[in-house]
């Protein structure tokens, strides 16, 4: 790749995510609120997950983890629902074992009329390792994410589902669909 040809266009995308940030931040919108807002709350829920991970070539097979969400303390909107999940899941199906990581930061909003429930959506990244006497493989994912949660006093609970894109190893690729439900507390 020449530097020298993509150097006026990175000029121009850096100048606008400069203009947009000044926009978003003028807009109501908080940057590392975690550091900058002495108002801060993480209001931290941890769960325990069962998921149904659906690949686009092999087998369907479950896995089970733990999702810990709380309010993005990198960026927050204006009327403070952006919730950032992390999902860690493990499998084990014909001697493959497979360990998932996805990092999802969602707006998510209360449903009308039904307090404590709220339902949200937003990208997703993900890492998907397999294990196996045949070799290890690693794919990354770029996808999205919703889900349903519900809380009321300290329990949470919740459903999503989420679908990845990923990147080719040996010609294959993953492109997991994955379905999740998950139980657990609010701190």
């Amino acid at each position: 790749m020449n530097l020298q040809k993509i150097r006026p266009a990175l000029i121009v995308l850096a100048t606008l995510g400069a203009a947009g940030a000044a926009q978003a931040q003028s807009s109501g919108w908080q940057f590392l609120p975690g550091l900058n807002n002495p108002g801060f709350k993480p209001e931290v829920s941890i769960a325990f997950t069962g998921n149904r991970v659906m690949p686009d070539k092999g087998g369907d097979t479950n896995a089970w983890g733990i999702d810990l969400n709380m309010n993005c303390g990198l960026i927050q909107s204006p009327d403070q629902r952006i919730r950032t999940h992390v999902n860690f899941s493990r499998s084990n199906k014909g001697g493959v074992q497979g360990t998932n990581w996805e990092l999802s930061p969602r707006y998510t909003a209360p449903v009308q009329g039904a307090p404590g429930l709220s339902m949200g959506v937003g990208p997703s990244l993900g890492v998907f390792q397999f294990d196996s006497d045949a070799g290890d493989r690693t794919f990354t994912g770029i996808g999205a994410a919703a889900g349903a949660n519900y809380r009321a006093g300290p329990l949470y609970t919740g459903i999503d589902v989420r679908y990845h894109l990923t990147n080719k190893r040996d010609g294959a690729r993953l492109d997991p669909l994955t379905w999740g439900a998950k139980i657990g507390v609010n701190f």
